[in-house]
């Protein structure tokens, strides 16, 4: 089941990715060199940089590299090392929690907001915090039953 998340976020990614590049260069030809522009493109590339951001703030989590206080993991051993760790841990599900709770009330209370161009619902938009955060505390969970064993 792992293997199986792990590889729908980084399909996600990189498809997520592939699309605002590819979205984001056609539009600068279009503007440059036809002297014209997509009405759509902006609107889009902003949607997909703002999927981007939470599913790779999921990855990072995953991958161990999200942001972290390092400075006392250096200098702490031992005892004092693995309460650290687990203290930083429970901050970063608590901070993860409010999150998902809040961006999850506004994606809900925002759904009759209509997007200008793509006239498509911005809870679209929105709707990449809450997706983000439970892909978060799905990693959070793995590390927490893990250090369990």
């Amino acid at each position: 089941m792992k293997a199986v998340i792990n590889r729908i976020l980084d399909i996600s990614l990189i498809v997520t990715l592939a699309l605002m590049s590819l979205i984001v260069a056609i539009n600068v030809f279009f503007r440059f060199v036809l002297n014209a522009s997509i009405y759509w493109g902006d609107e889009l590339a902003l949607v997909l940089f703002v999927w981007l951001t939470f599913l790779g703030a999921a990855v990072s989590i995953r991958e161990r590299e999200h942001y972290a206080f390092n400075y006392f993991s250096g200098k702490l051993k031992g005892k004092a090392l693995r309460n650290y760790i687990l203290l930083r841990d429970c901050l970063t599900v608590i901070a993860i929690l409010v999150l998902l709770y809040y961006s999850g009330k506004v994606t809900f209370q925002i759904n009759k907001w209509i997007m200008p161009a793509m006239e498509i619902s911005r809870s679209l938009v929105y709707g990449a915090a809450p997706v983000g955060c439970l892909f978060m505390l799905y990693y959070m969970g793995l590390r927490f039953t893990a250090r369990l064993r």
